[in-house]
C-alpha cells in the first residue's frame, strides 16, 4: 500500500503539534537552592551577590533534614546586611526562587552574616523513609509521574546522609563519598533516589530492593504500557529471524512456489564470523572512542566495545561447547556472554550501564532461538522474554507519564536498536540452525 505525501505531512505535522504542546505546558524547572541566584525561569537573587552560593541538605536520624545555603555577597552588602538585620531579611525574601524543590515545605527559616556571605538556613521535614532492614531511602526528590523536573541553581549541592551511614546505591551524575552525594553541575535527574545504611554488600542489595519496592509497581505498569508496541516489534523480529531463511530464490518444485535457499554457510564459518566482527567491533570502538574524545576509556565506546566483545565471546563458546548443548545450553551461553560483558564495562568503565546490555541479551538470544526453530520447537519463552526487553529497559527508568507522545518517543528511540539486534541477531539465529542440523 503506497501512502500519500500529505497524509505523510499530516501525520508529521500532528507529532510536531504533539510534542511543542508538551513542551509549551511543563512547567518551569524547580531550583534545588531556593536563594542561590539566578536560573533560567527566575531572576531573583540576594542583592549584592558575587556568584551563585552552595547547598547542604543534612537529613538526620528521623527522615527529617536542614538545608544549609551560603551566598557570597560584596563588601558594601556585607556592611549593610551587618548593621541592618531587617535589610537582610527582606534581601533574602525577595530572593526567593518563584519555584523551588522546597516550595511549601520551607520551615524555621533562619538568615544569618558570616564575614562576606549570606547563610539561609531552613527545616524540611520527612524527606526520607525506613525500607528495607536497617536501610533508609531519601524520597524527596522521587517525581514519580509528575512533570516536575530540577535545576541545580548553585556552585555545588551536597546531601548528607547521617553520620555513621553510608550511601548504598549509585547516583547518576553525582559524586558519592560514603555519606555525601554532591553535584556540580545543572544535571540533578527528576527521579533521584538516593539509599543508605550501615553500608556494604548487604545493605547495597537491601537498598536496591527498597527502591524496587518503592517504584517497581507503577514503573513496571507504565513500561509495559509504552514499551508493549516496541516489544511486539521485536518478538516478531524474533519469529522472522529464528524461521525464516535469507538467501538465493529458488523455485521448489514439491511445493510449486518460489522460495528462498538458506546460504550455503556452515557452522565454522559462521563462528569465525561472529568472533571476528565482535573482536574487531571491541577493538576498534575502543581505539575510536581514544582518538575522538582523547581519553584512554570513554564511557560510550567501553559500553559499545563491551558488546563486541560478548559477541565475541558468544561465538567462541559456541564453537568450543555448542555442538555437545541444546537450546537450554546456548541460552546459558548467551547469558554467560552478557554477564562477562558487564564485567568488562565495570572493569573499565566503573559502572554498567543496563540498557544496551538488554539489547546485548536480546541479540545473544537468537542463537537458541534459530536452534529451538531448526528442531520443530516454538520458543514461546525466548520470544516473550526478547520482547520484554523494551518494558523492563523502560520500568528500569522508573515511573513515567503514558500517553501517546512517550509511545511515539518509545518506537523511535527503540528502531536504532532493532536495526541492530536484525544485523547481529541473524548470523546468530543461522548458526543455532546449523548447529541444531549437526
Amino acid at each position: 500500500m503506497r501512502i500519500s505525501r500529505p497524509v505523510v505531512i499530516i501525520v508529521l505535522c500532528s507529532l510536531g503539534v504533539v510534542g511543542v504542546t508538551a513542551v509549551a505546558g511543563a512547567p518551569p524547572p524547580e531550583q534545588l537552592c531556593g536563594v542561590c541566584g539566578p536560573s533560567t525561569a527566575n531572576d531573583a537573587e540576594i542583592t549584592g551577590a558575587t556568584g551563585q552560593g552552595t547547598l547542604d541538605i543534612y537529613v538526620d536520624e528521623t527522615g527529617n533534614s536542614r538545608w544549609h545555603t551560603r551566598v557570597p555577597v560584596n563588601e558594601s552588602a556585607a556592611e549593610r546586611y551587618q548593621a541592618n538585620a531587617t535589610a537582610l531579611e527582606a534581601a533574602v525574601d525577595d530572593a526567593w526562587a518563584r519555584s523551588h524543590a522546597a516550595d511549601g515545605d520551607v520551615r524555621a527559616v533562619e538568615s544569618t552574616l558570616e564575614n562576606q556571605t549570606v547563610v539561609v538556613n531552613y527545616t524540611v521535614a520527612d524527606v526520607a523513609k525506613r525500607g528495607v532492614g536497617d536501610t533508609w531511602l531519601l524520597v524527596y526528590f522521587m517525581t514519580g509521574t509528575s512533570t516536575t523536573r530540577y535545576e541545580v541553581v548553585a556552585e555545588r549541592v551536597t546531601i548528607h546522609t547521617p553520620d555513621g551511614t553510608a550511601i548504598t546505591n549509585h547516583i547518576s551524575a553525582a559524586a558519592v563519598d560514603g555519606n555525601t552525594a554532591t553535584w556540580t553541575d545543572d544535571v540533578f535527574d527528576d527521579q533521584t533516589y538516593i539509599t543508605y545504611g550501615d553500608g556494604g554488600l548487604l545493605d547495597t542489595a537491601r537498598g536496591y530492593a527498597t527502591i524496587g519496592l518503592e517504584v517497581g509497581p507503577t514503573a513496571l505498569v507504565h513500561g509495559v504500557a509504552v514499551g508493549f508496541v516496541p516489544g511486539v516489534m521485536i518478538g516478531l523480529l524474533g519469529v522472522v529471524i529464528g524461521r525464516g531463511t535469507v538467501g538465493r530464490a529458488a523455485y521448489d518444485a514439491t511445493v510449486g512456489r518460489l522460495g528462498f535457499e538458506r546460504p550455503t554457510v556452515d557452522a565454522v564459518t559462521l563462528n569465525r564470523l561472529v568472533v571476528a566482527v565482535g573482536t574487531v567491533g571491541a577493538v576498534g570502538l575502543l581505539v575510536l572512542g581514544a582518538v575522538t574524545t582523547s581519553r584512554t576509556f570513554p564511557l560510550d565506546a567501553v559500553v559499545l566495545s563491551s558488546l563486541g566483545f560478548g559477541y565475541a565471546l558468544l561465538g567462541t563458546l559456541t564453537r568450543r561447547l555448542g555442538g555437545r548443548i541444546e537450546t537450554r545450553g546456548l541460552v546459558g551461553l548467551a547469558l554467560l556472554a552478557t554477564i562477562a560483558a558487564a564485567g568488562y564495562t565495570r572493569l573499565l568503565a566503573g559502572v554498567v550501564l543496563y540498557p544496551p546490555l538488554l539489547f546485548g541479551f536480546a541479540t545473544a538470544l537468537f542463537l537458541p532461538i534459530g536452534y529451538a526453530f531448526e528442531r520443530g520447537r516454538r520458543p514461546i519463552a525466548l520470544l516473550v522474554a526478547v520482547g520484554i526487553l523494551p518494558s523492563a529497559m523502560l520500568a528500569l527508568g522508573g515511573p513515567m507519564r503514558v500517553n501517546v507522545l512517550t509511545g511515539v518517543l518509545a518506537i523511535l528511540v527503540f528502531l536504532p536498536w532493532f536495526v541492530a539486534v536484525a544485523l547481529f541477531g541473524y548470523p546468530l539465529a543461522l548458526l543455532g540452525r546449523q548447529l541444531a542440523t549437526t
